[in-house]
């Protein structure tokens, strides 16, 4: 307000840039109208959110909008959805992760906010208002003959609010004429910290499990200790898990084989010979000399000293809880798994004919299936799509992926996936925690980046790729898909895929679709870069990858039977057990595979001008695992591989200021009245009731 002018202008400062300078906004969008004794509060990504407020009238206002700038620099205000309980200005709000907590204010004539409207919360990832009750439907506020305390505490103006962890603390204000000096404190259980990046923004995305008898801000009591998630694998597990390996280490020893019978490069059968070996770079490597000795500089990349985690408590009022627990809390670092599944027979592919894909499907497939909250595997296991809308899907997403490099240039922020595996089920959970792609969700501030092995093993490799599938055709910018080494014919044959796509769609439609897939497999990226700063592939880079160009110059379609050193080592290798083990290996996958030593990842680095390599490939216990002192981060997803390893799932959130928070799930307990094994939630439900 300037004088008795009430204003609508949006200012900036910029304190890293000296002299200090004001900057005047012109922001895109749904314009907020003018307004005072509004608040502005910031969310930890960096979105500021403007609520109520009264205009020149005196009319109180009860409309909410998100100020944030987009990756290209450009600011835009959003319209908050959904009905707030009540109008008011002269009001706190104060960001605890998503959710907006709105305490007190007054209406028209100064008249102080009474019963439910007291206190209400903006869920930011779900884009609905609460109240003390559960979700906001109507403004018509209830009087109530009960006497509510939290409420009548919450009956004032003008106070002071703050946000520290879970806990909101608030300090005096007005309550009609009385100036109070009372000092409140409470505890929102569903809570995400102030490092934590959440919806519409550049990091972490949290979708809070609420429903009609959610209370946001009810005390909740946790007498347990904040320590290292319990992952329990007996060795009867780790048995199996090993036992099952076999039968991928078979199945790419064939590829192998094969791809070694169709190379003549007598280089590459050198490299082969140095398994073992010490240094991962002979003396006379003609790119030796390139390397930069000079005095490096700090790193900018950095891993958050804490992960956020979701509680492994899967009922109760503890089911949403979200904590932060330091790194060095994680112990199962070096416990990897590589297990595999069922045989099935391999069909040799028939040629297809591209079909165009008509507006619209891509949007039936994310409106079907982009449900974080409430998807229910199919009972009788029929898939939606013919194999003619597979078709069309695919040939839709193969014009991008055509258009695309070899090597994604990516900007941060960026969140990283790592294997799914056809568990959907995991998919959906981690959207629901931590923000989903779409302009619902956080997708016009924060990309996804998805590195392969979508298919195989688990029971929804349809719907698994069809969503990211869909999800590149409605955002070809924003997401980004990278090829794992089970989005190959010779090895989704083996490991369930095929076979899924027959059960699901019969046997002539099946064996379409499967082999149209796996023809668009053969177009996807290997690769991505992060601000030239990070690289993110499937496997490795074994022991014949030593700049980030021989990557690049892969052309695409490529199969896996081409002969290919570059491209195994990119989709099959492994680091090290540890750090201790340097130089390279023989990998336990197979033949002809290798294992990378911390030494490799050094000079890669080095000698690229990077700074950190991230990787998937291999599930890890706690969802992600560190090697090379930090400099490779190995990110899986899909929690309880293969329903016997009892492994986290997690996802990396790249900030835009390059510091990264590994965002955790836990396995969920086995289905209590279902035999199906893919996960489902209820709306009804505060945890998912399912296994993967």
């Amino acid at each position: 307000m300037m004088g008795k002018r009430v204003l609508s202008d949006a200012w900036a400062l910029d304190t890293a840039q000296k002299p200090y300078k004001w900057q005047k906004l012109n922001p895109d969008g749904d314009r907020p109208s003018a307004r005072m004794y509004g608040t502005a509060s910031a969310r930890s990504d960096g979105m500021l959110l403007l609520c109520g407020g009264r205009d020149a009238s005196g009319t109180p206002l009860s409309d909410a909008y998100g100020l944030l700038m987009h990756t290209n620099g450009q600011w835009e205000w959003t319209l908050a959805p959904g009905i707030s309980p009540s109008p008011r200005y002269q009001h706190a709000a104060v960001f605890v992760g998503a959710r907006l907590h709105v305490t007190g204010g007054v209406l028209r004539g100064g008249r102080a906010i009474e019963g439910e409207g007291a206190i209400a919360v903006l869920d930011t990832a779900a884009g609905v208002w609460l109240d003390k009750n559960g979700i906001v439907t109507s403004r018509t506020l209830k009087s109530s003959n009960e006497h509510d305390a939290s409420s009548d505490l919450l009956r004032r103006c003008r106070h002071a609010a703050a946000s520290v962890g879970s806990q909101i603390y608030i300090y005096g204000g007005l309550r009609g004429d009385i100036l109070l000096d009372d000092f409140l404190i409470a505890e929102n259980a569903p809570f995400q910290s102030e490092t934590d990046r959440v919806p519409r923004s550049e990091n972490q995305n949290r979708n809070h499990n609420f429903n009609s008898d959610s209370r946001p801000f009810e005390q909740y009591t946790n007498n347990s200790h904040e320590t290292a998630p319990g992952f329990s694998t007996d060795k009867k597990s780790i048995d199996m898990l090993t036992e099952a390996s076999a039968a991928e280490a078979e199945a790419v020893s064939a590829v192998w084989r094969a791809a070694k019978e169709a190379s003549h490069a007598s280089s590459e059968d050198s490299l082969s010979d140095g398994i073992g070996s010490e240094s991962p770079l002979s003396e006379t490597s003609p790119m030796a000399d390139d390397l930069d000795d000079g005095g490096s500089m700090e790193p900018d990349v950095k891993l958050h000293s804490r992960a956020v985690v979701v509680a492994k408590e899967a009922v109760g009022d503890l089911g949403c809880l979200v904590r932060q627990l330091s790194l060095d809390q994680f112990e199962n670092e070096s416990r990897r798994m590589h297990p595999a599944n069922n045989d099935q027979s391999y069909s040799s592919k028939k040629a297809l004919n591209r079909q165009r894909s008509p507006q619209g499907l891509h949007k039936k497939v994310i409106s079907l299936l982009l449900r974080p909250r409430n998807w229910n595997a199919p009972a009788d296991r029929t898939f939606f799509l013919d194999s003619y809308e597979v078709g069309e899907l695919c040939y839709a997403a193969e014009q991008i992926f055509m258009q695309e490099p070899t090597v994604l240039q990516l900007k941060a922020p960026v969140k990283v996936f790592g294997d799914l595996h056809g568990q959907f089920g995991d998919l959906m959970r981690l959207f629901d925690e931590y923000g989903y792609p779409s302009t619902a969700g956080d997708i016009t501030y924060i990309d996804y980046l998805f590195l392969g092995d979508y298919v195989d093993r688990g029971q929804h490799s349809l719907e698994t790729i069809t969503l990211l599938l869909a999800l590149k055709i409605e955002y070809p910018e924003h997401v980004h898909l990278i090829r794992g080494n089970h989005e190959a014919a010779d090895i989704n044959a083996l490991f369930g895929f095929r076979l899924e796509c027959i059960e699901r769609m019969g046997e002539s439609d099946g064996i379409w679709a499967w082999t149209r897939f796996n023809q668009l497999f053969n177009y996807l990226p290997l690769a991505a870069m992060i601000e030239k700063k990070i690289i993110c592939m499937h496997g490795g880079i074994g022991r014949s990858i030593n700049s980030v160009e021989q990557i690049e110059k892969i052309e695409r379609p490529i199969t896996m039977d081409v002969g290919s050193i570059v491209l195994m080592d990119l989709l099959w290798s492994d680091p090290t057990e540890n750090d201790s083990v340097e130089g390279l290996r023989p990998n336990a996958r197979g033949p002809g595979l290798v294992t990378f030593g911390p030494d490799r990842v050094a000079e890669f680095c080095k000698r690229n001008k990077l700074q950190l390599i991230i990787r998937a490939h291999e599930c890890v216990m706690d969802g992600f695992e560190r090697f090379a002192h930090g400099q490779l981060i190995t990110l899986f997803s899909a929690t309880n591989y293969c329903g016997t390893a009892n492994n986290a799932g997690a996802i990396l959130v790249v900030g835009r200021g390059l510091v990264i928070v590994p965002k955790l799930i836990h396995p969920l307990p086995p289905p209590v009245n279902s035999p199906e094994s893919s996960p489902e939630r209820a709306m009804d439900a505060t945890w998912m009731q399912a296994g993967t």
